[in-house]
């Protein structure tokens, strides 16, 4: 082999390899397109930042970018037979809006009571992360969506690479969403003490507003 063929290898698959990050990007795009409107992981991780402080609401972020991670890699493996019949499935959106509906009305009522960073009672934030993505199914939903998407304009991950790539992505999306939702629960508590009194109240308005939005959509 010559010297320029072994120059021009080197250089094509140091510019696949290259090409190859773009999967990053669009890993951490799709991941903060979803996940930027409210929804139960979101608003937690604010109440959680409000009460306690912005560490303590990482360890809810952590359990539900570890959900979300599956989430993605299933609508990977899924590709795109299951995303049409979750798009066209009445019962799987009645069901998530009668999730988002009785989450709305226990937060209204649950009384908003200040935490003390001396209290001995420890909820697991990070089990509770896990716990609150795993029930939001619009979540895989659009995970199949947006895979259905990246095959149709050819941007589907084909390597292994590749695909670690898109997940590494995902992670970075969804972290960077939460940590800002943890810092605008830090600034609420900062700036106005009847918000904080009353986050249950406005976290379970936002979430029956959502579900009567996703309804009139539907």
């Amino acid at each position: 082999m010559s010297g320029n063929s072994i120059f021009s290898t080197i250089r094509e698959n140091n510019l696949m390899a290259l090409n190859s990050f773009i999967y990053l990007f669009i890993g951490a795009l799709a991941c903060t397109i979803g996940a930027i409107p409210f929804g139960l992981v979101n608003l937690t991780v604010m109440e959680v930042s409000i009460k306690k402080n912005i560490r303590k609401s990482m360890s809810v972020a952590y359990g539900a970018a570890l959900v979300e991670l599956m989430f993605a890699l299933t609508a990977l493996v899924a590709g795109t037979m299951l995303s049409g019949y979750f798009k066209g499935n009445m019962m799987v959106k009645y069901v998530v809006l009668a999730v988002l509906v009785v989450s709305g009305i226990f937060f209204w009522f649950k009384k908003s009571n200040p935490v003390n960073e001396g209290d001995s009672r420890h909820t697991n934030g990070f089990l509770k992360g896990i716990l609150l993505n795993l029930m939001s199914i619009q979540v895989l939903l659009f995970w199949l969506l947006a895979v259905t998407f990246l095959s149709v304009r050819n941007l589907f991950p084909s390597s292994l690479f590749q695909i670690l790539l898109f997940i590494a992505g995902v992670w970075i999306g969804k972290m960077v969403v939460l940590y800002s939702y943890a810092l605008l629960g830090s600034k609420i508590i900062t700036q106005s003490q009847p918000i904080s009194q009353n986050i249950n109240r406005i976290i379970g308005f936002m979430l029956v507003a959502i579900s009567v939005v996703q309804f009139i959509k539907h």
